[in-house]
């Protein structure tokens, strides 16, 4: 991206406040927008690049590459509906192409929240909060491209030139560099709860995550990855300092709390994704979508101003053999019961999504063709859905599924990220995206004590463990084993399971329709076009 677009961009981010997709482009002189990004807020100079994390991380981005093509969930055909010019069927099968639309869709957004972040860095003080946070924002969105795509394109932190043609990193430079530029702004950043500014603790969380993979980043096709004992070291230290520090604690109530519209600053989330809920339509496909995705066309939510009535999708659901790794009787992170999910009558207040895996035969609210039914006493009786948009039938959410489904019903559907809806426009919401939370510090040290040999893994297990389900959901021993699986129950629907998969060595296996046992497929095809006009920039092998 050259600099004349990435000024344009970032002024109108600076005069509009990044909020409407609509507004009137005016022409712009670059030497004007020079002078206006030098005297700019520096707040708003961060908005474009924290603000453009939502379109990542959005439901057909990276939590469609990261969930659909691993083994914790599908995406089906059903019947005439989510055939997409077989984008989901690509991803669960592992048979994307360079045109794929949602890959290449995901690589645009990155790159251009790179731009974003690199444009702040350009304007903001050395030495300054705002110019640590831009950096530890460009390397999260490194970490992301790195991860999925493997080669990132970098232009630095210093002396940054938009003319010039970016360099490509990949493995260990890639790896080294994050790190580096990181490490440089640590001690410029933030102490103290805040889960939507980049603080030290997000930074440190990302420097373990990427120390834990980085094994996988220098030798992406190795049949075996070979974790080194200093790397693991580096998990572990970094870990425990922000374990230690006492800014954050496990929730121990209620698990679903954390992906609910107030989840901001929840004492487990380091750093999350910032959403707000705006009459305005901001877009980037909310993490509220994650979960409407998947729900049934017949059953009828409600908008969060209490009367607008909107009804799931029939999209995405989780796989049989995912659901078997777990004790589902007994594990609370599997399903939390808001109303009773049988025949009865209910204070429509009570009416509330049930969180978790929604399994089996659907009841809700009693509709005429989609009209709620309320008794006069202002009580809602709840009975079984069916498909009253479709052909009638019962919404019965088997286990058994396949890429083209028989019906609109069967699967499993995930219910995990709360519901926060204006109206009937589903892309904004109020929920919080949590990339870092400290479960994830507790169980990323376990694994790395595990592969160092050292250290007591099986305690920080069971600290997980005891703050879900109390002091009688401990596990009496933990191999990595437990904690891939540990791994699964915990993050689940959470942006994890692709990457952990490829790490443990489980992304080649065999699942629900999907076969493909080819490497090459751990890291996605980078779009035609970059190709063509970024010297350096390689299609993956196997594309």
């Amino acid at each position: 991206m050259k600099k004349q677009s990435i000024i344009f961009s970032i002024i109108l981010a600076v005069l509009f406040g990044f909020q409407s997709c609509d507004i009137e482009e005016n022409i712009i002189d670059e030497a004007l927008g020079e002078d206006l990004l030098t005297n700019a807020d520096p707040l708003d100079l961060l908005a474009p690049a924290y603000n453009n994390m939502r379109k990542v991380y959005g439901h057909r981005w990276f939590f469609a590459l990261q969930t659909f093509s691993a083994d914790e969930g599908m995406l089906p055909t059903r019947g005439t509906d989510w055939f997409d010019g077989g984008a989901f069927q690509e991803l669960h099968e592992h048979e994307c192409t360079p045109t794929h639309r949602y890959t290449t869709e995901t690589w645009d957004h990155i790159m251009t929240g790179m731009g974003y972040s690199s444009q702040a860095i350009s304007y903001l003080d050395e030495g300054s909060q705002e110019r640590a946070e831009a950096v530890g924002l460009l390397s999260l969105y490194m970490w992301v491209c790195l991860d999925a795509y493997g080669q990132v394109p970098y232009r630095g932190i210093t002396d940054i030139n938009f003319n010039e043609d970016p360099q490509i990193l990949t493995g260990s430079d890639a790896v080294s560099t994050i790190i580096a530029n990181l490490e440089s702004v640590v001690s410029d950043l933030p102490t103290g709860k805040n889960t939507v500014r980049f603080t030290q603790d997000a930074a440190k969380s990302l420097m373990a995550r990427v120390y834990l993979n980085k094994a996988v980043y220098e030798d992406r096709y190795a049949t075996n990855f070979s974790f080194s004992n200093e790397d693991m070291q580096k998990v572990i230290d970094l870990t425990t300092e922000v374990i230690e520090s006492g800014t954050h604690s496990l929730e121990t109530d209620d698990y679903f709390s954390m992906f609910d519209p107030d989840n901001e600053n929840h004492p487990e989330i380091i750093w999350a994704i910032k959403n707000e809920l705006t009459s305005i339509r901001i877009g980037g496909r909310s993490v509220s979508r994650n979960t409407t995705n998947g729900l049934s066309r017949g059953l009828i939510y409600f908008a969060n101003d209490g009367t607008t009535n909107l009804t799931g999708s029939d999209a995405g659901c989780t796989l049989p053999g995912f659901l078997d790794t777990w004790d589902a009787a007994n594990d609370p992170r599997y399903y939390k019961e808001n109303y009773p999910n049988e025949e009865g009558t209910i204070p429509f207040s009570e009416y509330k999504m049930n969180r978790g895996f929604l399994e089996g035969q659907l009841y809700g609210i009693k509709n005429d063709a989609g009209t709620p039914i309320f008794n006069e006493d202002g009580t809602i009786d709840i009975v079984a859905v069916k498909l009253w948009n479709k052909d009638e039938t019962f919404a019965n959410h088997t286990r058994e599924v396949s890429l083209i489904a028989e019906n609109q019903s069967v699967g499993v559907r995930v219910s995990k990220w709360s519901i926060d809806d204006i109206g009937t426009n589903r892309d904004d919401t109020g929920v919080d995206i949590a990339v870092f939370r400290l479960a994830d510090l507790y169980l990323m040290r376990a694994e790395a004590k595990l592969r160092l040999g050292s250290g007591d893994a099986l305690a920080d297990v069971n600290t997980v463990r005891v703050a879900r389900g109390g002091d009688g959901f401990a596990i009496a021993g933990a191999t990595l084993d437990d904690v891939y699986n540990e791994r699964g129950f915990e993050f689940y629907w959470e942006y994890h399971r692709r990457t952990d998969q490829i790490r443990f060595g489980t992304f080649e296996d065999t699942w629900t329709d999907k076969t493909n046992s080819d490497k090459n497929m751990r890291i996605y095809p980078i779009p035609a076009g970059p190709i063509a006009e970024t010297p350096g920039l390689e299609q993956n092998p196997g594309y």
